[in-house]
């Protein structure tokens, strides 16, 4: 059981998590553009939503989804108001999505974003 979680973990979360930030993209979500405008603007706000999301997953036993969510929560938190908490890593890969929206739509990891083809590579 725990490889399953580990494997949920570390690969499907991050991929559904990226399916569901693309989304928000392709279809011009009014909640998720007004994040990046806060962004921009230094007043971004905690998505406090999550907190609702998380135990609705886990009473419904998807427990694994319930696990990213709050993965993702953490991570998408600390990146923007604990950065020094975050693996500087994950910091600069969303980092460039607010500035290149159409890159790195993933938060807690860069692989699907590399698996996509949607991962912003400096030219050099």
């Amino acid at each position: 059981m725990f490889l399953y979680y580990l494997f949920n973990i570390l690969f499907t979360n991050p991929i559904i998590e990226w399916s569901i930030h693309k989304f928000f993209h392709d279809y011009k979500i009014d909640y998720h553009h007004q994040h990046h405008l806060d962004v921009h603007h230094d007043k971004t706000e905690k998505e406090y939503y999550f907190l609702i999301i998380i135990p609705a997953l886990y009473y419904c036993n998807y427990i694994s989804l319930s696990i990213g969510a709050f993965n993702y929560l953490a991570t998408h938190t600390c990146i923007h108001f604990y950065p020094k908490w975050v693996d500087s890593n994950l910091v600069e890969h969303h980092s460039v999505h607010h500035m290149r929206p159409n890159y790195n739509f993933a938060v807690t990891s860069d692989l699907p974003d590399i698996l996509f083809s949607t991962k912003y590579y400096k030219k050099i």
